[in-house]
C-alpha cells in the first residue's frame, strides 16, 4: 500500500510458538512484530511511497521465555557484496584478487560484523549457506542471485551477508560452513567453499570460518621477512635468480619428522629442526609436496579439495605463515607444489558442484583422468580459468612462498596423455594439443612474472615439449623458468642400477644429455617419485642387479650424487636421500633418522654436505647452468666441457665447469667398481689442480684411495692427445672427485 513498507524477519529463532520480536529501526523506533507462521514475523513501516526499494538497516529483539537476543537479519543488507568491475574480471578469466572477492570474509557493514559469503554455481536452483552458526539447517540463510546491475543477467554468483554484531568478537570464528546446493536435477547436495581459507582436519572436511585472513584482519600476521623479499625482487628485476646456486631440498612436511607415537608435527614445530638440517646440509631451497588442502595424505597432497587453503592437520594458516618465515629468516627459500591439472572426486568437494560439470569438462573423454581416478579441469572455461590462476598467487601473496613447482604439466600439454585412442577428442585444429590448458599455463607465468620478479615457476614435465622454459613471445614458449629433467634422471639411474658388466653399453645414458642440455633451464630431479610404490629406495638401486654389498651401493650412490650436482642444472634431493635410507618413502611414517646415527651414513650425509657447499662456494658449478654451451647472443662462453667423454669400457666420465674470470672446476666420476692407478686426464689448463673433494676420502666412509681432499695435482704436457695438458691420478671405485683450476685462468674461447 502506498506510504507503507513490509519488513519481514526469517529466522530459525523465531520457530517457537512463545517467540515475540520487536523491529528496532536504524533511528531507534520501536515496533512490536506479528508471526506469520514459525521463523517469519513482520512489520510494517510508514513512508516508501514512491515504490523504490528503500535501504533499510534494522535489528530485531527476540524474547522467547526468558531468553533475549538482538538479532541482525541478513536480509536488511541488500546492497551487493561483489563489484561489476569483479564479476567482470572472474568472467573474463583472471581475476587477481579473486580470494578476496570470493569465498568466506568478516567484513564490517555500517557497524555490524558479519560474514560475507560468495559462491560461483551458475546452474544451481538454489544455494543456502549453512554451519554451526544456524544449526545447519538449509532453512536459515538462502542466498541471493547476484544479478549485473548493468544487463540484469544472472552472474552465476551467489551472495549473502550474514551479521552477527557490532564487534568483531561476535563473529563465529573457527565454525565450520558449507553450501546447501540444489542442483538443476533437484538433488541437494552440501558442498565445501572451493574458495575456504581453513577446512576441518581430515577425515572431515567441512569449511572453516578462518580468523587468519589478513585482508579483512585488524590485525593480520607479522611478518619478519622483509629482507629476504627485497633480496628476492632485486634478483628477479635483472634475471640474476639463474645466476644463483640453488639446491633443493624436497620434502613431504607431514612425513619428514614425528614424533615416537608416529604423531604429526605441526609447522611450528618443525620449523627449526627442518631449517637447522638443510643449513647443516647446505640447501638453500626447500620444496615443499602440495600442501593445499587435500582429504587423503596417500595421495601425498596430488589430489586437493581446497587449493586456496593451508593443509589443516599441521596447523592453521598463521602456523604455516610462521613457518615460511622461519625458513626464510635463515635465508631459504622455499618452492610449494601446485596441482592445476585435475581434482579429485569426493562428493562433498568440486565434482559436479552445481548438480553439474561446474568446474570439469562434461564430456569425460575431455574431464575424466580414468588412470589417476580425478576430474580434469575445464581450462576453457573463464571462471574455472580465474579460480585455478588465482591459487598461485594467492599463495605467492599471503604465504610468501618463493616459487610454485606446477605439477603434471604433461598431462596439460596433450589431450591424449595417458588415453587411448577413441578416449580422447581432437582440439578444434585437429591436433592433440590441449590449446586452452597451454594457454592458462602461459598466462600463469605471465602475470606471476609481472607481478612477483624473483618468484620461479617450475615445470615437472615428461614430454619433448619445445619451450616448457621458452620465452613468452615464442608461439610454443610456456614461459617456465625451470624444468624438471626427468630424461636424465631416467637413463642416469638406468644406468646406474644396470650390472658393471653391462654398463659401457649403456654409456650414451650418460653422455646423451650433452646433446639437449641447452636446450631448456633445468632442474635435476631425485625426487620422491623415485623411491616409492615399489621402486625402492635410491641406495637400493644402485647396481642391484649385481647384488653388491651394502658399503659399494653407498660408494656408487656417492658417485651418482657428485654426477648431479657437478652437471648443469639445479640438484634437488628428496628427503631421507641425504642419508642413504635403506627403504623407500612410506608417507605414514618419519624419516628413518635413527639411520643417519650409523658411522657410514654420518659421513655419507658429511659428503652431501659439503658437495652442496662446494656447488654454493663456488659460480662454476652454477652461475652458468643455462648456457652450457655459451651463447653468442649474450656473449656468454661456454660452460661446460667434455675432458673424458668417449670412455666406456672403463665406465669414465669427466667435465670442466667454467665461468668467467673464476676457476674452474674439473669433475670425475668413475661409475666401476674398479680402480684406475695413473689415469691420465686432459684438462684444458696447464698448472695446479687442487682437489676440493674425493669421495673415497676417509672424511666420508672411503677407503683413502686417490687424491685426498685439499691435494695439489701439476698437470704434465703430455700424456692425453688433444689436450694441452694433462693430470694423472688414481681414481676410486665408485667415486666422484672434484678439483679446482689454476689460479691464473681466463675466460675460455
Amino acid at each position: 500500500p502506498g506510504g507503507m513498507r513490509v519488513i519481514r524477519v526469517w529466522n530459525g529463532s523465531l520457530e517457537a510458538d512463545n517467540a515475540e520480536a520487536t523491529l528496532v529501526t536504524a533511528g531507534g523506533q520501536e515496533l512490536p512484530m506479528v508471526r506469520r507462521c514459525a521463523w517469519l514475523y513482520e512489520a510494517v513501516l510508514e513512508g516508501g511511497a514512491d515504490g523504490r526499494r528503500l535501504k533499510q538497516r534494522y535489528s530485531a529483539k527476540v524474547k522467547t521465555g526468558e531468553n533475549c537476543a538482538t538479532l541482525h537479519d541478513a536480509y536488511a543488507y541488500p546492497d551487493a557484496l561483489v563489484s561489476d568491475e569483479e564479476i567482470a574480471a572472474i568472467h573474463s578469466g583472471f581475476c587477481p584478487k579473486i580470494a578476496d572477492v570470493m569465498g568466506c570474509h568478516c567484513v564490517d557493514i555500517e557497524g555490524v560484523f558479519g560474514l560475507r559469503f560468495v559462491v560461483w554455481a551458475p546452474r544451481a536452483k538454489l544455494v543456502s549457506v549453512v554451519g554451526d552458526f544456524n544449526g545447519w539447517d538449509g532453512r536459515a540463510h538462502p542466498m541471493r542471485h547476484r544479478m549485473d546491475s548493468q544487463k540484469r543477467d544472472f552472474t552465476g554468483l551467489w551472495e549473502l551477508f550474514l551479521p552477527f554484531g557490532t564487534k568483531r568478537k561476535d563473529v563465529p570464528f573457527g565454525s565450520k560452513y558449507m553450501f546447501r546446493i540444489v542442483g538443476e536435477d533437484g538433488v541437494d547436495r552440501l558442498k565445501i567453499d572451493p574458495f575456504g581459507q581453513e577446512f576441518e582436519v581430515p577425515p572431515k572436511h567441512a569449511s572453516v570460518v578462518s580468523a587468519c585472513d589478513d585482508a579483512f584482519s585488524p590485525t593480520p600476521f607479522a611478518w619478519s621477512d622483509a629482507a629476504w623479499l627485497e633480496k628476492r625482487a632485486a634478483l628477479g628485476k635483472d634475471d640474476g635468480i639463474r645466476r644463483q646456486p640453488m639446491a633443493i631440498y624436497e620434502v613431504h612436511l607431514p612425513s619428514w619428522r614425528r614424533t615416537a607415537a608416529g604423531e604429526h608435527l605441526s609447522y611450528r614445530d618443525i620449523a627449526a629442526p627442518l631449517v637447522d638440517h638443510m643449513k647443516a646440509l647446505h640447501f638453500n631451497y626447500l620444496e615443499l609436496l602440495p600442501l593445499a588442502q587435500h582429504p587423503f595424505e596417500g595421495s601425498w597432497g596430488y589430489q586437493v579439495t581446497g587449493h586456496y587453503a593451508a593443509y589443516s592437520r599441521l596447523g592453521t594458516p598463521d602456523d604455516f605463515k610462521f613457518f615460511i618465515d622461519y625458513v626464510h629468516q635463515a635465508g631459504i627459500g622455499v618452492i610449494m607444489d601446485y596441482v592445476p591439472a585435475h581434482f579429485c572426486k569426493d562428493e562433498w568437494a568440486l565434482i559436479n558442484y552445481d548438480g553439474s560439470a561446474t568446474f570439469e569438462y562434461e564430456d569425460p573423454r575431455e574431464g575424466e583422468h580414468a588412470e589417476w581416478g580425478t576430474r580434469v579441469f575445464n581450462f576453457a572455461r573463464n571462471e574455472v580459468r580465474a579460480y585455478l590462476l588465482g591459487a598461485p598467487l594467492f599463495w605467492i601473496e599471503r604465504y610468501h612462498i618463493d616459487g610454485v613447482r606446477v605439477d603434471a604439466v604433461s598431462a596439460m600439454l596433450y589431450r591424449n596423455f595417458n588415453r587411448k585412442d577413441g578416449e580422447w577428442i581432437p582440439n578444434k585444429d585437429g591436433g592433440d594439443s590441449y590449446l586452452e590448458a597451454v594457454t592458462l599455463l602461459r598466462e600463469l607465468n605471465r602475470q606471476v612474472k609481472a607481478a612477483w620478479p624473483g618468484v620461479v615457476m617450475c615445470a615437472e614435465e615428461s614430454t619433448s615439449w619445445s619451450g616448457v622454459t621458452g620465452s613468452l613471445d615464442s608461439p610454443s614458449g610456456l614461459g617456465f623458468d625451470f624444468k624438471w629433467d626427468l630424461g636424465w634422471m631416467n637413463d642416469t639411474l638406468s644406468y646406474l642400477s644396470a650390472p658393471a658388466s653391462s654398463r659401457p653399453g649403456k654409456h650414451d645414458k650418460l653422455t646423451f644429455r650433452g646433446l639437449y642440455m641447452q636446450h631448456e633451464k633445468w632442474i635435476l630431479p631425485l625426487s620422491h617419485d623415485e623411491v616409492v610404490s615399489g621402486k625402492g629406495s635410491l641406495v637400493d638401486k644402485m647396481s642391484y642387479m649385481d647384488h653388491p654389498e651394502f658399503y659399494e651401493k653407498v660408494r656408487l650412490l656417492k658417485a651418482l650424487y657428485g654426477f648431479q650436482i657437478g652437471s648443469p642444472g639445479r640438484p634437488l634431493l628428496f628427503m631421507g636421500n641425504e642419508i642413504a635410507q635403506g627403504r623407500e618413502w612410506n608417507y605414514t611414517q618419519s624419516v628413518d633418522w635413527h639411520e643417519g646415527e650409523e658411522e657410514l651414513r654420518g659421513k655419507f650425509c658429511t659428503w652431501v654436505s659439503d658437495l652442496l657447499g662446494i656447488y654454493n662456494s663456488h659460480k662454476p658449478l652454477h652461475a652458468g647452468d643455462d648456457e652450457p654451451h655459451g651463447s653468442e647472443e649474450a656473449g656468454i662462453p661456454k660452460s661446460f666441457e667434455w675432458t673424458e667423454v668417449d670412455n666406456k669400457d672403463a665406465s669414465v666420465v669427466a667435465f670442466v665447469r667454467h665461468w668467467a674470470q673464476e676457476r674452474p672446476v674439473l669433475v670425475v666420476c668413475n661409475f666401476s667398481p674398479n680402480e684406475y692407478n695413473r689415469y691420465a686426464l686432459g684438462v684444458p689448463f696447464a698448472g695446479e689442480w687442487q682437489v676440493l673433494l674425493n669421495s673415497d676420502d676417509w672424511r666420508y666412509g672411503g677407503r683413502g684411495v686417490g687424491p685426498g681432499n685439499l691435494v695439489l695435482l701439476e698437470t704434465t704436457a703430455e700424456g692425453r692427445y688433444g689436450w694441452p695438458a694433462c693430470l694423472w691420478f688414481d681414481i676410486p671405485a665408485h667415486s666422484c672427485l672434484m678439483m679446482l683450476g689454476p689460479e691464473a685462468v681466463s675466460d675460455v674461447e
